[in-house]
């Protein structure tokens, strides 16, 4: 009958995990090799804790290694933790796995459930508890082989606080666990899926603006100055007829799409314009040494916004 890795010890976080890997890399504790027949699944109970080989391309080497755990108990989804799975009992599962139940001998145990199954109390209901690790040992970095290992632990509500602890174990937690034996391997996989995401999913977090209906149109034909306002007009501005403010406020470019446009520079006689306009006073302010009801002094007048030439280059 194979014997789990540890009996009655209940794990408290991923560092005893690492320290229960590690005994078992030294030979300190036995490696699950193979399933669970019917008659071990039966002998489930909590404070066991199994330590396994997942089946890889590395399997036929070493003759180790299984394809998933099974152990003929109904669970509920799983609810993670601290980089752990916790999964709980369904109410009153007693049916053993189809694969492995096709001796007579088998069949007729599935026929009487333990007491362990007969529970039906939530605190008497079997948690199962599962933490995966990609391990690479001295003597497998040399042949390029990587190892994934589970660890398989079972625990009740009610038996929790009488299990014991790691602490407890001479040749297991109280041996150092080297760096770089062990990795999590939820952790990697979630390392590779954000090493992935700016490939697969950058351009769905980024959102598309069509430019065709969102930009106001431009003609052309006509000048892209704004011409000035007329002085016989004393009523408030009108928006133009071509741009429908309510249009544009249905879908509006993001302020950093904008910002990321390159823009050309203006023409050099442009800029000496709007450096000159920038200097001069229009009527109604203060200029530099004088007041509102003294004009400009000669050589520098100021310029007419009609005298200014737009170019849009």
């Amino acid at each position: 009958m194979q014997q789990p890795s540890l009996q009655n010890v209940r794990i408290r976080s991923t560092r005893d995990a690492l320290y229960i890997f590690h005994a078992v890399a030294r030979n300190a504790l036995p490696l699950t090799t193979r399933r669970l027949d019917a008659e071990e699944r039966r002998a489930i109970a909590p404070g066991n804790v199994y330590v396994w080989e997942e089946r890889s391309a590395n399997s036929e080497a070493t003759g180790l290694g299984m394809e998933r755990w099974t152990d003929g108990m109904g669970w509920g989804p799983s609810r993670v933790r601290d980089e752990f799975l916790f999964y709980q009992q369904k109410e009153c599962d007693v049916n053993d796995d189809p694969g492995s139940s096709g001796t007579p001998w088998a069949q007729m145990i599935s026929m009487y459930p333990s007491s362990r199954a007969r529970a039906t109390g939530d605190s008497e209901r079997l948690i199962k508890q599962t933490y995966s690790v990609r391990v690479s040992l001295p003597d497998d970095r040399t042949r390029g082989i990587t190892r994934k290992w589970h660890l398989t632990a079972y625990f009740s509500q009610q038996k929790l606080d009488r299990l014991n602890t790691i602490d407890n174990i001479p040749g297991v937690g109280d041996v150092p666990v080297p760096d770089g034996w062990f990795r999590s391997a939820r952790r990697d996989a979630k390392t590779r899926r954000d090493d992935d995401l700016p490939k697969s999913a950058l351009a769905k977090q980024l959102p598309q603006f069509p430019m065709e209906g969102v930009l106001p149109k431009i003609n052309p034909s006509r000048s892209a100055c704004p011409s000035p306002p007329s002085s016989s007009s004393s009523g408030p501005a009108t928006p133009s007829p071509r741009i429908s403010p309510s249009h544009l406020s249905e879908q509006l470019v993001p302020l950093e799409y904008l910002q990321g446009l390159a823009y050309p520079r203006r023409e050099p006689i442009d800029e000496q314009f709007l450096q000159r306009f920038s200097t001069q006073v229009s009527p109604g302010f203060v200029s530099k040494g004088g007041d509102r009801n003294h004009p400009p002094s000669k050589g520098h007048s100021a310029l007419h916004p009609e005298s200014i030439r737009c170019s849009y280059t």
